[in-house]
């Protein structure tokens, strides 16, 4: 009867919501004539029209000079760096800076130019960021953008992200935060993205938008949006080999080949990667494989297909107790070898994207994935899931005028389905990770139906507002089956329906080229995930906790970025964010999590950015991040002598947000002779591991140092080669590069916190360019 009465709420939410699209869409196509006759007192048809044409001309002039800018670089590319003039180099260091300018502020599709939202706080990694150092993980790129700061997880490339704050209520993977690469969404329907799929050597850069954005991307946007673009076939043009190698026994090896040839883009990679482990029992092997198909039909539709798929094969060590850390921080910590710890996973995703321009001003976009992930790990607990995912996504954009006004108009639709069979056994701890007694079965689905749209009208020179608003029925039906002994002991199931609203609203000022002013009220929301919901909310073990309510929270931001001198950029942004129901998600023992609400949190922060050129060469650049996170109203109720105990936290720090976070960064590049180093210092200051206040991640400063040089020639057959030698954490630090949040019901001294960081670490390497 649940299962009849929850396909008729989705079925009647699905005709709802399609009659509510289609009445929008033709109010979207619709929305030229409307505009021209409600100014048809003040403006004639003609005046219009000239707009119109004047508009995207300039949009022309853009794309030509983009395409000019590329083509001159190409040229001069083939110039070997020996044989160019000085009036060559800075040429080529000019038409480099003025790409990067133009890409940051517009995205390009085919031979359209489509401008980002406003009002949002948005940062970039630049392509040097892979270039001269090709980095094991992302988080060593991703370090130097402010607000945004990377946890080691459960894996090798496994981290977790945290923007504000958000996404660190978790011991691995990513939460709270929508991931997307080249357009194509990572998250799953159930709120989960893992950067073992992202191999950093294939990645051109890394745009992040901090701050709650569920009216732009939907649910679990509650800190912001990360979107990787990997490098497109033009970028290659030819193959590309690398070869790496390091300490503790770190190797890769990994091809890159791409084209672009009239209308086609194409890019292939593929990687393999592996390492003994800095801590013990941290072995792995990995190989990515990533492609993408790009072809612009005619002047007006274009397609892009993509699929990457990751195989993993890791040991996974167990956190350290702070006596066990202060001891021996490269332990693998207590029953790891027992358990024979260890994750065998697998993901693929294939997805597909088709654009067309509808008319000059609309553009329709839809695309349609398949995500699966299938994955084997062993813990406390050994448990296998495989999780199908479908998702859909249509969008309209429409450039056009509303009383002589420029108005950008966004309408989207979205529709997933995930699907979920899982089952867990106890581990018998014999070295062998082998499979003991049955502990639960579990089979669940995730639905998630929704709409947004969004307005920007620019109604003064220099000054735009913008307004947006989402919606989002979600449907999670859960049946479990519990064992005790091997007997059935319980069998809980529910289907639970969540209405989620987003709005959003920005004003924007740009005084003059080079500065922006903006003010922005945002909102996100997240519902529970199938592993919040099927642990026991007290001992964290496998049960349900169909209690649990959905995350949200209202994002309050001032920002402000200046061009105080042709050599000098500046970010600054304030902002004060209200979570209600926040999931907190605590560490009871070994794999054990439970999961609770805390009724109300605030959190309030700054965010400084710098970036200094002084003379032709050096760069300085520096990200500084503060975080006061405070619950304002929280019961916390855990076992207490194994009696479940209420305790008031109100006041205490919200757990595992960094407090203070400082990125600093020098960079000479010597363009005549082409090569270049940096050195880079990252301080993290203490912050509390437990609600209770009481336990906690020390400060620390880490240095690293980068030496890079490229070789160009001028054959046939070898077209570069680009050494890079990186030398990380240059004093060997000590240091707990992440913590978990934990639980008070288990005392402080058996308190499971830390990962260390890597000790003192060389890395070396080479990519070659042939044919």
């Amino acid at each position: 009867m649940k299962q009849f009465l929850s396909v008729c709420s989705w079925n009647w939410s699905l005709r709802t919501f399609v009659l509510f699209l289609s009445v929008s869409l033709a109010l979207s196509v619709s929305s030229p004539t409307f505009a021209a006759s409600s100014n048809s007192s003040v403006q004639s048809q003609e005046i219009l029209l000239q707009q119109q044409q004047e508009l995207e001309g300039e949009l022309d002039r853009v794309n030509a000079r983009l395409n000019e800018i590329r083509r001159q670089l190409r040229e001069l590319h083939q110039i070997p760096v020996s044989q160019q003039t000085d009036e060559q180099r800075q040429t080529q260091a000019t038409l480099q800076d003025e790409e990067v300018v133009t890409l940051e502020e517009m995205s390009i599709v085919s031979t359209r130019i489509l401008k980002r939202p406003e009002g949002l706080t948005l940062s970039s990694t630049p392509q040097s960021e892979t270039d001269s150092q090709p980095t094991r993980t992302m988080k060593e790129s991703m370090e130097s953008l402010p607000g945004v700061v990377l946890r080691q997880a459960n894996g090798p490339r496994d981290f977790s992200i945290s923007i504000r704050g958000s996404g660190v209520k978790t011991a691995f993977a990513i939460r709270d935060i929508k991931v997307y690469e080249d357009g194509f969404q990572q998250t799953q329907s159930d709120g989960l993205s893992r950067l073992d799929i992202q191999d950093p050597w294939f990645m051109r850069s890394t745009e992040v938008i901090r701050g709650a954005a569920s009216s732009l991307y939907d649910n679990y946007a509650l800190g912001g949006m990360v979107h990787f673009r990997t490098r497109r076939g033009s970028d290659i043009q030819g193959v590309e080999g690398f070869f790496s190698g390091g300490s503790y026994g770190y190797n890769k090896q990994a091809v890159a080949l791409g084209t672009q040839y009239k209308n086609l883009d194409v890019s292939i990679f593929a990687s393999n990667a592996a390492e003994n482990g800095f801590i013990h029992h941290s072995g792995y092997n990995t190989q990515t494989l990533n492609f993408n198909f790009r072809f612009t039909i005619d002047d007006k539709q274009n397609l892009y297909v993509k699929a990457m798929t990751n195989w993993l094969d890791t040991n996974v060590p167990t956190r350290l107790t702070k006596s066990q850390f202060n001891k021996n921080d490269r332990q693998a910590g207590t029953g790891t070898d027992a358990r024979d710890q260890a994750r065998l996973d697998r993901r693929t995703i294939i997805g597909l994207m088709y654009e067309r321009q509808l008319t000059p001003n609309l553009i329709l976009t839809t695309e349609g994935d398949y995500d699966v992930k299938d994955i084997n790990q062993y813990f406390n607990q050994i448990t296998d899931n495989v999780n199908t995912n479908w998702k859909h996504y249509t969008d309209l954009r429409h450039t056009g005028h509303i009383s002589g006004m420029p108005l950008n108009s966004y309408l989207g639709f979205f529709i997933n389905n995930m699907e979920q069979e899982g089952q867990s056994f106890q581990n018998l701890n014999d070295g062998q990770g082998t499979r003991g007694t049955l502990i639960q079965n579990n089979r669940g689905t995730i639905r998630n139906i929704g709409g947004r749209f969004r307005e920007e009208l620019t109604f003064l020179p220099n000054w735009t507002v913008a307004a947006g608003l989402g919606f989002e029925q979600s449907i999670v039906s859960i049946q479990t089956i519990n064992y005790t002994n091997g007997v059935v002991s319980s069998r809980p199931s529910t289907t639970k329906t969540y209405y989620n609203w987003a709005p959003e609203m920005s004003l924007t000022w740009k005084p003059r080229a080079g500065y922006r002013h903006w003010i922005r009220g945002s909102t996100g929301y997240g519902i529970p995930q199938f592993s919040n919901l099927t642990r026991n909310p007290l001992t964290g073990l496998p049960g349900s906790n169909f209690d649990l309510k959905p995350q949200k929270n209202v994002n309050v931001e001032f920002g402000h970025e200046a061009q105080l001198h042709h050599t000098f950029n500046v970010q600054l942004v304030g902002f004060w964010i209200f979570f209600r129901d926040e999931i907190i998600s605590q560490n009871i023992s070994g794999g054990n999590t439970a999961s609770v609400n805390a009724d109300s949190s605030e959190y309030r922060g700054v965010e400084v950015s710098a970036d200094w050129r002084p003379i032709p060469g050096w760069q300085f650049h520096g990200a500084y991040t503060h975080i006061d996170a405070k619950y304002i109203n929280f019961t916390d109720r855990y076992l207490v002598n194994g009696v479940a105990t209420d305790v008031k936290q109100d006041g205490n720090d919200v757990p595992n947000v960094p407090s203070d976070v400082l990125n600093l960064k020098a960079m000479y590049d010597d363009a005549k002779n082409d090569w270049g180093a940096w050195i880079e210092s990252n301080y993290y200051n203490s912050y509390f591991l437990n609600n209770g206040n009481t336990v906690g991640i020390p400060s620390y400063w880490v240095l690293n140092l980068n030496l890079h040089k490229t070789f160009t020639f001028n054959n046939d057959w070898v077209r570069f080669a680009k050494f890079f030698f990186e030398v990380n954490n240059i004093a060997d630090k000590t240091y707990a590069a992440s913590g978990q949040v934990v639980s008070d019901a288990t005392p402080d001294a058996n308190k499971q916190l830390f990962f260390a960081g890597y000790g003192r670490a060389f890395y070396g390497g080479v990519t070659i360019g042939i044919f």
